[in-house]
């Protein structure tokens, strides 16, 4: 099904930048992870209600990003000067993933 591939994206990606958060020393850094981590939980509540249709451009992008800020996540504990891209790649991610989920019917009710 393909909310759950969404969602277990979205997922890893946030269980990434959790992780992310207990390694960074920088308060200005820590402070703009969190608010990336409740933007993607944001979204994870939305997709939950969501039908979507894995068949578009859009999935396919959502999917690509919140791949790609996983992978940066993990590689930015070991780099933490690497953490200003991860902040970025969260932006995009949220970014694809409010696409894929704009005008889907049922989405709009609950917010």
């Amino acid at each position: 099904m393909s909310n759950e591939t969404i969602r277990g994206n979205l997922v890893d990606a946030i269980n990434e930048l959790n992780k992310l958060l207990e390694t960074c020393n920088d308060e200005n850094l820590k402070f703009e992870i969190r608010i990336k981590i409740r933007e993607l939980y944001q979204r994870l509540d939305r997709v939950i209600v969501a039908t979507l249709d894995a068949t578009t451009t859009e999935f396919a992008d959502a999917i690509d990003a919140l791949k790609s800020l996983t992978a940066k996540a993990n590689k930015a504990k070991q780099d933490i000067d690497k953490v200003a891209a991860v902040i970025n790649q969260a932006a995009k991610a949220i970014s694809k993933v409010e696409k894929l989920i704009t005008n889907v019917a049922g989405v709009l009710a609950i917010l």
